[in-house]
């Protein structure tokens, strides 16, 4: 076995531990927007550090990030397909029992959430597991808080887990599974500790209790674990394989979003119409007289009186009245700040903004000026999608391999592979495409082929071909020239005309020639 980095369950939690701390602590407040989370991990003297209670209010841009990043990436199901090699098609039968194994997992929608943890932590991973009463393999998420991956010249190697089994939060009690995922093996313990504190390793009799081997060799040799990283590279460890979140620099831009909109709400709040009375005017409260009227906040104003007694007051030296106040709220110029900021915040994440609905004035769009206003967030979809390519076509490679020996009645065989093919970003203008394409044919730029390729860019070449097949059967391109087919066709026509015969069938020798009066 090739040597570990961390070659024991206590190196690889102290590794995790320090990343969960000083990385996705910090994320996971943004993310989650609970306010002593924010105030826990901010700077000392952010914002949130000095807001008093009840005083500040949290913008949920970087929620807004992780959910459109995730609805770029699958606004549908991306097409898995399985293959026998590299290029030959499988059974129409294999085809349908991966069908149902994304159905019993619930692929599509674990795909969308395990993207938005993605954006917004910048890893997520997926884990496979079986039992006899499923009849097929199991896909887990596992949460980047909760992992721990090692990479070997540059190749993933293994992958640390610790999943919680067991919490008692009055006595801060933790009972923990660990595994490591390595190809064809997965190694097990079980741990009792605190929050912080992996603790004391139990016996495998616990785990057997569980029906979990301590030590598993699988019957396939993939790894059955994939780790994906949001971006790369790492802005802070260029070295690392671990993403880059969706987030990463905006902790300060954030704060500021938060302070400029608190402070534009308490705005509003100060603004609220205020009485101001000469204490003549107020009358004692009720229940208050019978306690004593010393008592501090035992008098009130009572708006509905429309009568007051005279008072033997100088109206030359006395301001007595009542005086109604109210302030202005500074509207025009939060709002140009707070959309500035959030501006500022979704661009450097690698959005557009009009992806988050701003700056598009009430129009309409499709088509090319679509792709243009939103290049940048395409762009950052594209850069994305190469990731979880190849990480999925790995997890559901494995996941069939497993398939195959451990639920041979099935049908799969242990040399398929899955290609997966990610569906568009957005709808397909097809009138823009389809003046496109009419153009590039009329010009004689480009093939039968390539014209369907334009417009039908979502289907594999089998799709595109039968297409072709139908389009060229419907017009009857290529058809044969009858002539070549029956040579005499073309001999008839060629015989010469009998001698005497009219120039013109559809004239008689008698008839006027063309222009002549009869």
């Amino acid at each position: 076995m090739a040597y570990a980095q961390y070659n024991t369950p206590e190196k690889a939690w102290t590794a995790l531990q320090w990343y969960v701390h000083e990385i996705y602590a910090p994320l996971s407040a943004l993310y989650s927007g609970a306010p002593l989370e924010l105030k826990r991990t901010g700077e000392p003297r952010s914002f949130w550090r000095r807001a008093k209670d009840g005083t500040a209010i949290h913008v949920p841009i970087a929620a807004d990030i992780a959910s459109t990043s995730a609805d770029l990436l699958f606004p549908h199901p991306p097409r898995c397909a399985v293959f026998h090699g590299d290029d030959r098609t499988a059974e129409d039968s294999q085809q349908a029992r991966l069908n149902e194994i994304l159905d019993l997992n619930r692929f599509a929608g674990k795909l969308s959430e395990a993207a938005e943890t993605a954006s917004a932590l910048g890893d997520v991973y997926f884990k496979l597991r079986w039992t006899e009463d499923a009849g097929a393999p199991l896909i887990d998420i596992v949460q980047p808080d909760s992992a721990l991956p090692e990479y070997a010249a540059g190749r993933l190697a293994r992958i640390h887990f610790f999943t919680p089994l067991f919490v008692d939060y009055e006595n801060n009690r933790w009972i923990r599974v660990y595994e490591c995922y390595e190809p064809g093996r997965i190694a097990s313990r079980l741990y009792s500790g605190d929050a912080g504190n992996l603790g004391t390793r139990l016996g495998d009799a616990e785990l057997r209790k569980m029906g979990v081997e301590p030590i598993a060799e699988l019957p396939v040799g993939d790894l059955p674990a994939v780790h994906i990283p949001n971006l790369r590279p790492n802005r802070r460890f260029r070295e690392s394989m671990r993403g880059r979140s969706d987030l990463d620099g905006l902790r300060g831009l954030c704060d500021a979003l938060d302070e400029a909109y608190s402070s534009w709400i308490r705005d509003v709040r100060l603004a609220k119409a205020r009485t101001i009375v000469p204490a003549e005017y107020l009358r004692r409260k009720p229940s208050q007289m019978l306690e004593g009227l010393s008592r501090a906040g035992s008098w009130e104003f009572d708006a509905e009186v429309e009568t007051y007694v005279a008072m033997d007051i100088d109206p030359a030296t006395s301001k007595t009245g009542i005086t109604l106040q109210q302030y202005d709220i500074r509207s025009a110029q939060h709002a140009e700040t707070c959309r500035d900021l959030l501006e500022r915040i979704v661009t450097h994440a690698g959005y557009s903004p009009q992806s988050f609905g701003m700056d598009i004035k009430g129009t309409a769009q499709s088509g090319t000026a679509l792709t243009i206003r939103e290049r940048r967030s395409l762009t950052t979809r594209e850069r994305k999608s190469a990731y979880w390519t190849d990480a999925v076509e790995a997890l559901l490679t494995a996941a069939l391999h497993l398939d195959a020996a451990l639920f041979p009645q099935h049908g799969m065989h242990p040399e398929d592979k899955v290609k997966v093919e990610f569906a568009a970003a957005s709808e397909i203008d097809l009138q823009s495409v389809s003046s496109a394409v009419e153009s590039l044919y009329r010009a004689q730029a480009v093939s039968l082929e390539t014209r369907v390729a334009m417009q039908h860019p979502d289907w594999d070449s089998a799709q595109r071909q039968e297409e072709i097949d139908r389009i060229r059967e419907e017009f009857s391109i290529g058809v044969p020239d009858p002539v070549e087919i029956d040579p005499a066709l073309g001999a008839a026509e060629s015989e010469p005309e009998p001698e005497g015969a009219p120039q013109n069938p559809g004239q008689s020798d008698n008839a006027p020639p063309d222009g002549d009066d009869a």
